[in-house]
């Protein structure tokens, strides 16, 4: 009888609460109602997820997404090395599935959103297809990227111009200009 009610409880415990089946951690946080002031600090802000609304153009080419997620925080995010984070699905024109991540990690784990070591991160991805992707385009700064540019925070405002990579290539390395502006919920 205790086995039957422990596989009960563990069987009702892992019913669905919401999670998409992303393992990156930079989409999973927790919600909070706290008004974004973006600053990174220990009180948090985040904007949670249901409203909000992204704009990324790569080459000319846009891609308009709603239902944002934002953490503004390492606690928010669940994950001490990344300060800011901004997340939602969409489609292209052709109804291939598609996410958008755009995030600031902070290797010395303080929350930072700028400073020696931080990386910012764009990046556009098939989520259908991995193999052969639709849409992969990746913009990267710090200890492993190219390029002098900041996702920028302002409030619940997000903006930044890259450079971008088309990852769908593997034997060179575009330079192609872009940019990001969305707002948090």
């Amino acid at each position: 009888m205790l086995l039957l009610i422990g596989a009960l409880a563990a069987a009702c415990s892992s019913d669905d609460d919401g999670d998409t089946g992303d393992t990156d951690p930079t989409a999973t946080a927790t919600e909070s109602a706290d008004d974004g002031d973006g600053d990174g600090g220990d009180g948090g802000s985040g904007g949670g997820g249901g409203s909000g609304s992204a704009t990324l153009t790569v080459d000319e080419e846009s891609w308009s997404f709603e239902g944002i997620f934002c953490a503004f925080s390492p606690e928010e995010a669940g994950n001490d090395r990344v300060s800011f984070t901004m997340s939602a699905t969409g489609e292209t024109a052709e109804g291939v599935r598609t996410q958008l991540d755009a995030t600031i990690q902070d290797p010395d784990e303080q929350g930072r959103y700028e400073g020696e070591g931080v990386i910012h991160s764009v990046s556009l991805n098939d989520v259908e297809d991995f193999e052969n992707p639709a849409v992969a385009w990746s913009a990267l700064t710090g200890l492993f990227g190219e390029g002098e540019w900041t996702i920028q925070v302002d409030g619940k405002s997000v903006t930044a111009e890259a450079t971008f990579d088309d990852e769908r290539t593997d034997d060179q390395i575009e330079e192609v200009a872009g940019s990001l502006v969305g707002t948090c919920p």
